[in-house]
């Protein structure tokens, strides 16, 4: 059962996504919730709190979400696909124009929001990559430090442009999946590859697995009309 300080924080958030950051006034949402502003304020303290607590609410939600779909994984190799692909699928315009509205008109809010969300991202997919190492799919000469920081910014980059240059008929989410695929494979021992080209095959991944995203992870892309060169 939900309480009523996260109902108040889903209602923000609704309000945030659907009207835009600057529309979030404290005297509707205390209208909203029936309650008076100066309890609002005193749950909350002042605007900017509760718009950080909602947005960081919203992403603690997610990451429930996630732990669910992890938890039927058959190993850690498919579990850190899955959030990979799950994160970034639930990304959408909306959260991309929350952003840069956040950064333009509450700078303050952008920067905690951006330090929680980099040091939670961080920390999560460092404890991926040492366990991954710990159950022998990652190779053992692997710099975990440079290789969490190197993809967690390539991956915030596809999330925060939108004007990404990409070859005719691929998606961002087809670009995405091809750069989370092989930054997999380029980190993993010979059984991570194994288990990951086994994950590959399943059904529930034929989203990134189509013949033109196969063709770019092999090198292949380039190379269609070679024969009739």
């Amino acid at each position: 059962m939900t309480t009523q300080r996260e109902n108040i924080l889903d209602h923000v958030w609704r309000v945030i996504i659907t009207l835009g950051i600057k529309s979030v006034r404290m005297d509707d949402v205390a209208n909203m919730m029936g309650m008076s502003k100066r309890t609002l304020y005193e749950m909350f303290g002042d605007k900017e709190e509760l718009l950080y607590e909602s947005i960081v609410h919203h992403r603690e939600k997610m990451h429930r979400v996630l732990k669910e779909r992890a938890d039927v994984c058959d190993n850690v190799l498919e579990m850190v696909l899955t959030c990979f692909l799950e994160i970034f699928s639930r990304w959408d315009m909306s959260e991309w124009r929350l952003m840069n509205n956040m950064k333009k008109f509450y700078p303050k809010i952008y920067e905690r929001v951006t330090k929680t969300f980099t040091e939670q991202g961080l920390a999560g997919l460092k404890s991926i990559l040492i366990e991954s190492r710990k159950e022998g799919y990652l190779a053992g000469n692997v710099d975990i430090e440079l290789v969490t920081m190197v993809f967690f910014q390539t991956s915030a980059m596809f999330m925060r442009e939108y004007n990404i240059m990409l070859p005719e008929g691929v998606t961002r989410e087809d670009a995405y999946g091809c750069m989370a695929v092989n930054f997999l494979r380029g980190v993993s021992s010979v059984k991570g590859i194994e288990t990951i080209d086994a994950i590959l095959a399943r059904d529930q991944y034929r989203n990134i697995r189509s013949e033109r995203l196969m063709a770019i992870m092999r090198g292949e892309a380039d190379n269609d009309n070679s024969e009739d060169n």
